[in-house]
């Protein structure tokens, strides 16, 4: 009766019996004994399976093999009792199979990977036993390598037990852990049953390593076979959804859930939502979200993570979600919380909210983290407080590459190439390496200022130490002596790139573009499609400003075109531009305002605007410039060159009431800017600024310059 109770999970119904039986004066055996201190085991009471190992050294059954196996088992499941579970091991007379297993399982639950090997190993040699499943699914646990679960697989091999359910299991669960799927698919395979676990196990291998569309294939296999998806399938495959970009096969996983009864379980609904919200599609996201029955932080995280990736509204969203955190009782805020919060904030607009979180970031002590301080950093950056950026900067802990990356990324975002070099000498001198997130921006600040022979420098440095092979230095690499003005170093430095991809061409295609060079560019172009690399908008974007650079209308045409039609790209207003600027030049003013007069782009009606002081149209120039008035007021180009051709057209009063209006709303010009490079020292010069220390030196020398030129005939 108290084995049926225990067998049956009614454990404390199998104590009250064995206490029954202790009153009415009936002596236990060793098997009444082992049973019972099983349900202590199971119900957690060490005190009372204490008691009832002093009724078994009472009794002379504490060195029984099936009373002992038990208390073992009792002594490492409850309480971790490592030393009480020895002594009663060691005072066994026998030793069976199942007690050795008892101890060896004990041992690996809590990683002592030596000991339990030390005990396998007193297994074969002192008792001469065999090992079983039992004894490989332990040896199993402690493999943290492939080398480990190799040696262990040829155990398994030599005693015949590879096929074992619960051995085949684990043996592919530890291969896909370890990448080696080969190895993974072929043992299940070899095994005759399958339960939920091993499809669990190949389906979590294949998506884990980055191997989606097999991971889908495993899981419809696992469908046919009618085995019932758990948990691990599940959010397995859905992770393998968001690697292949398969939304609707998403959704036909998001079925199984709700016919499996899954839908409102937080581990697969994290997933889920995830899932939705890397499409776009957060209405789906939110009711995942409320269903979930119990939801921990993560599955609020991942909600919030959903909202800062959205392009518009993402703060807004964001800070509603967390704020309903804040006002639960059970979950606090943690570190990823933080991170996505501040994610959320991408621009000026967001600002408020940003600082609103670091405020009671500093509050709740987690300044220190460099994660966090990094965020943060990011966050000021998208915001445009530079000044915030760099104080939080200066008073971080611990700098490490990401630190220093996401500041001098600021700088550089922002157009403060110099300070952006100069930060990334005094990362060099701190002892942080350049790495292949801070190299492509500090090449890129050389770019900014013209900078060739420090870039240089730079280059030595990506094929001393190996990043050639990196697309993004490379294409910055490519980019960098563009701008500089060498497309021979250019193009050699795009020949490095083994495999070039659509970003390293496209770098090569915006250098061309860039010097004018527009048949090289649609060479370029060409030479892509024929590798079978797909363009992007910014491919695109760089052919038609190449084309409209020399003037090519039919092909800027045509481009534009087989943009739309051929790859299904939506022009942006940069399209545009160029398309406006390439008819601008032909003198098509009519045709160019054609294209653009619905469309609301600055750029492209500065295009214009600028096309039309060239060739003194001050009808469409005027509407050019209202436009630009109003969509940003406060640019002074709009109004200078609608003064311009106002002034070209003899209208002065116009041109003299514009300049008034200038003045009015206070709409200044920004002051011009140069600089130059002496000994790896850049100089900067502003209009009207005279804070040079060798201001008087440059001035007399611009004198002397200016006499000896008044001389020349």
């Amino acid at each position: 009766m108290i084995s049926s109770y225990v067998h049956h999970g009614f454990f404390e119904k199998s104590l009250k019996l064995f206490e029954q039986m202790l009153q009415w004066g009936e002596r236990p055996n060793q098997f009444t004994l082992s049973v019972t201190v099983r349900a202590c085991t199971n119900l957690g009471f060490q005190r009372l399976g204490m008691q009832i190992h002093r009724i078994s050294i009472g009794l002379g059954f504490d060195r029984d093999e099936f009373a002992g196996s038990s208390l073992v088992d009792m002594y490492f499941k409850v309480g971790g009792c490592l030393d009480d579970a020895y002594r009663v091991f060691n005072g066994l007379y026998n030793k069976d199979s199942v007690t050795w297993n008892v101890m060896i399982s004990g041992f690996a639950q809590v990683g002592e990977t030596d000991e339990v090997m030390r005990l396998f190993g007193e297994m074969r040699v002192d008792d001469r036993l065999s090992p079983n499943d039992f004894t490989f699914s332990s040896l199993l646990k402690c493999c943290g390598c492939l080398t480990e679960v190799e040696q262990i697989h040829g155990l398994v091999l030599k005693f015949g037990t590879e096929t074992d359910i619960v051995v085949g299991s684990v043996l592919v669960d530890l291969y896909g852990k370890c990448g080696s799927l080969n190895s993974s698919r072929k043992i299940m395979d070899s095994m005759g049953g399958k339960d939920s676990f091993t499809w669990s196990s190949i389906i979590s291998g294949y998506a884990r390593n980055g191997n989606g569309e097999e991971a889908l294939i495993m899981f419809s296999d696992m469908s046919r076979q009618d085995v019932k998806p758990d948990q691990h399938a599940l959010s397995s495959v859905l992770k393998a959804c968001v690697q292949i970009g398969g939304i609707e096969t998403g959704v036909q996983v998001h079925t199984q859930m709700i016919k499996h009864g899954y839908q409102r379980d937080c581990f697969v609904a994290s997933v889920l939502l995830n899932l939705y919200a890397n499409f776009n599609g957060m209405g789906e996201a939110e009711k995942v979200f409320r269903r979930i029955s119990d939801r921990d932080i993560v599955s609020w995280n991942s909600m919030m993570m959903g909202y800062a990736q959205m392009v518009e509204g993402s703060a807004i969203s964001c800070i509603k979600l967390y704020r309903e955190l804040r006002q639960s009782n059970n979950l606090k805020p943690d570190e990823a919380t933080m991170l996505a919060v501040l994610k959320s904030c991408q621009s000026n607009l967001d600002f408020p909210v940003g600082l609103q979180i670091h405020n009671e970031i500093v509050k709740s002590g987690q300044t220190q983290k460099t994660v966090i301080a990094n965020a943060v950093i990011s966050m000021y950056s998208k915001c445009g407080e530079l000044e915030d950026s760099r104080k939080t900067f200066d008073t971080m802990f611990c700098r490490d590459d990401i630190s220093w990356s996401s500041i001098i990324g600021n700088y550089v975002q922002n157009g403060v190439d110099l300070e952006a070099l100069r930060l990334c000498k005094e990362m060099l001198a701190s002892g942080v390496p350049l790495t292949c997130f801070s190299l492509p921006l500090c090449i890129t600040a050389c770019s900014g200022l013209a900078a060739m022979d420090m870039g240089k420098q730079f280059h030595v440095f990506v094929t001393k130490y190996g990043f050639n092979g990196n697309i993004y230095v490379q294409s910055s690499m490519i980019d960098m002596y563009a701008k500089c003005g060498s497309m021979e170093d250019s193009v050699k430095a795009f020949s490095e790139q083994e495999n070039p991809n659509v970003v390293v061409f496209n770098a090569l295609i915006t250098g061309f573009a860039q010097h004018g060079k527009a048949q090289e560019a649609i060479n370029t172009f060409e030479k892509m499609e024929k590798m079978e690399i797909i363009p992007n908008k910014i491919s695109f974007l760089a052919l038609l400003s190449a084309c409209s650079h020399v003037g090519l209308v039919e092909k800027s045409v045509f481009f534009f075109e087989l943009m739309k039609q051929k790859y299904e790209i939506e022009p942006e207003m940069e399209h545009y531009s160029c398309l406006v600027d390439v008819f601008s030049r032909a003198g098509r003013l009519e045709e160019a305002h054609s294209i653009i007069q619905n469309k609301e782009g600055e750029s492209a009606w500065r295009t214009l605007l600028s096309a039309c002081r060239n060739h003194g149209n001050a009808t469409i120039g005027e509407k050019s410039a209202k436009m630009m008035m109003k969509m940003n007021p406060d640019d002074h180009a709009s109004y200078v060159l609608l003064s311009n051709i106002y002034s070209s057209a003899g209208k002065w009063e116009e041109a003299l009431e514009l300049r008034r209006k200038m003045s009015e709303i206070r709409v200044k010009k920004d002051p011009g800017n140069s600089w130059l490079i002496v000994r790896d020292q850049v100089h900067q010069f502003n209009v009207g600024n005279f804070s040079h220390p060798e201001v008087d030196k440059l001035l007399n020398e611009l004198n002397l310059l200016y006499q000896q030129l008044q001389t020349v005939d």
